[in-house]
């Protein structure tokens, strides 16, 4: 990883806002379209599997404002979802190429201890 000091405007101390993994660069929502993180993985402050996004939230100007994240469960079920504002989200696409990682300076368990998000 290569580790940079800023963070994004509004987007906490550290952690996932504080890096951008090697090979990758950092996109912001202007960047991304809906197909480009439906189902990508959530990783956690220490680069674990804690989540996925099952669905995505658009102002009206058609960026994405808010994702929905599921945590645990199995093929979707059993999951923990939460609603987390897309500033939170550190996303990043692979440098010449269209895979997407999405960070979050958190962890499993502090997610599943937000409140459920119904859809």
């Amino acid at each position: 990883m290569t580790q940079h000091s800023n963070t994004r405007p509004g987007g906490g101390t550290g952690g996932a806002f504080g890096f951008v993994r090697d090979g990758y660069d950092r996109v912001g929502a202007h960047d991304l379209n809906t197909s480009d993180l439906e189902s990508a993985t959530v990783y956690g402050r220490n680069d674990e599997n804690i989540g996925s996004i099952s669905s995505l939230q658009l102002g009206s100007d058609d960026k994405i404002t808010h994702a929905v994240v599921d945590v645990g469960g199995f093929l979707g079920i059993g999951a923990h979802s939460v609603l987390l504002p897309f500033e939170q989200l550190n996303v990043q696409r692979e440098t010449g190429g269209s895979t997407v990682r999405v960070n979050l300076d958190t962890t499993k368990e502090k997610l599943k201890s937000l409140p459920h998000h119904a859809a």
